[in-house]
């Protein structure tokens, strides 16, 4: 069921979109009440801006109108009151100490005001491309299997330019979460992983002051953390952490109340009752037959309890060990990671700020639309063909039917080849700013398309692609330039 409200979402669009009401500030209060405290009046889109005109200085929230409406830009060019001054700040980063480099940036400038721009030893690449992959690499690093963050599975990657051995990555299909910390865990470890997940904090609420995007893919119970909602956490959540542990609990937790329904049905007698009690099972295996223990499924050295190792799961106790398997998992194992993410995060902006969206939208907000399949009239009505190119030319034709049939890591590919970044705005090619435009590759008279790659200017978000002579010959080539172009910024 949807609660959106047309009329109040027309008139708080009209005030968002005003250039006047957002330099004077002059936002009507009943706008910000109704949108953290029934943000389903609005959709998303109307509450992202209202976020940006609230949480942030003027020019700042004018920066964002202006990207996301192109023709304010144009007719009030002149008016240079609405024109926002924001200060940039520029770092060079060695890509072979990314995460490394990566902290000490945050560090210095993550709480400051001015847009951070980030560009690479010997690359002469600058501007909005490579600070777009900054935050993509910085992303991709933290999920490193060595760092001890997250729960899931290690899956290996090669290396994109081959020359170094592959490395090991965190993998969940629901998302990822924080791995639980024991009451055994060394300090030493807990120090390093708080640091890792402060870091995680700033990195993030300076993505989203800048206007950044993120290519993390958090789990719920992680937003719900986020949104200071971990007291709503439950058992139901488990399925977005772990599925095989959530199953089990479920069948265990039909025990449970299976356990109750006997305990009172008033014509039992003890003897019958104990002995239906020690009949319930799962899959026709009694609780003591499964051999569980008071330790944490997935990890044998965290105690639920004192001595856990040693006090085997009965019927009887059942109940006790299931509230603290998701007591441990969703709270106790957990808690000091998010504060000290929250702490980072809060050392940037405010986190109440983020009121106006529901812990389902906020991976919209980090990192952006979720890939979905790019078809031939979108890329039309979206991308602007130019110098040498219109949307009758056969290579521009070529090259929109090739992007339509790509699948989602050829669709990564891409886009982080020509914008810097693997994934579109909120919106998908409709938001992009400014917007993919197609530009002919020029050659000498003895010279063929069909040997050259296409090339880009990221900061533009300008593809130069060569007049190839078939469809294939352009998807090769397409497909060749995404996948060695990745990291590195030169002049094409």
């Amino acid at each position: 069921i949807e609660f959106i409200n047309s009329k109040l979402t027309a008139k708080a669009n009209r005030q968002l979109q005003d250039p006047l009401v957002i330099m004077t500030g002059n936002i009507p209060t009943w706008l910000i009440e109704l949108g953290k405290t029934c943000p389903f009046f609005f959709p998303f889109d109307t509450r992202q801006m209202l976020f940006y005109v609230t949480a942030f200085d003027r020019d700042r929230a004018m920066q964002r109108l202006l990207d996301t409406n192109p023709e304010i830009n144009q007719s009030d060019s002149q008016d240079s009151r609405v024109a926002p001054r924001l200060d940039r700040k520029k770092r060079t980063i060695n890509r072979d100490e990314l995460l490394k480099q990566a902290e000490s940036v945050m560090q210095d400038l993550g709480s400051s005001r001015a847009m951070l721009e980030i560009q690479y030893e010997n690359e002469v690449g600058t501007g909005l491309g490579p600070t777009l992959e900054f935050y993509a690499l910085v992303s991709q690093e933290l999920q490193r299997a060595d760092l001890g963050l997250w729960r899931g599975e290690e899956v290996t990657l090669a290396n994109p330019k081959g020359n170094q051995e592959s490395t090991k990555y965190m993998f969940s299909s629901r998302g990822l979460f924080a791995v639980p910390f024991g009451r055994t865990t060394k300090p030493a470890h807990i120090a390093k992983i708080k640091m890792k997940f402060r870091f995680l904090g700033k990195l993030m609420a300076k993505a989203i002051m800048d206007f950044r995007l993120l290519d993390l893919p958090l789990g719920l119970p992680f937003y719900k953390w986020m949104l200071r909602h971990e007291m709503s956490i439950s058992s139901h959540d488990l399925v977005n952490i772990d599925p095989s542990v959530a199953k089990s609990i479920q069948h265990l937790e039909d025990i449970i109340r299976q356990k109750k329904r006997l305990e009172q049905d008033r014509s039992q007698t003890r003897e019958t009752l104990q002995q239906a009690l020690e009949s319930l099972n799962m899959n026709g295996c009694s609780v003591e037959d499964l051999g569980l223990d008071f330790t944490l499924p997935g990890f044998p050295n965290i105690e639920l309890k004192k001595g856990g190792k040693d006090v085997p799961v009965t019927i009887y106790n059942l109940e006790e060990y299931l509230r603290l398997v998701v007591y441990w998992t969703l709270n106790e194992g957990v808690s000091r990671q998010f504060e000290s993410f929250r702490e980072g995060f809060e050392s940037v902006f405010p986190l109440h700020h983020l009121q106006y969206f529901y812990p389902e939208e906020l991976d919209q907000l980090l990192c952006g639309s979720k890939s979905e399949t790019w078809d031939v009239k979108t890329l039309m009505e979206c991308c602007r063909p130019d110098h040498g190119y219109t949307h009758d030319s056969r290579a521009v034709r070529f090259l929109f039917e090739v992007l339509s049939s790509f699948d989602a890591e050829q669709q990564r590919l891409f886009l982080q080849f020509v914008t810097g970044s693997p994934r579109l705005p909120v919106g998908g090619f409709r938001s992009l700013n400014p917007p993919l435009t197609i530009v002919r590759k020029t050659f000498e008279s003895t010279e063929t398309p069909d040997d050259f790659l296409p090339s880009v200017m990221t900061c533009v978000n300008y593809l130069k692609l060569p007049d190839y002579s078939s469809i294939e010959i352009m998807r090769e080539k397409l497909l060749i330039a995404a996948r060695e172009g990745q990291q590195s910024f030169h002049l094409s």
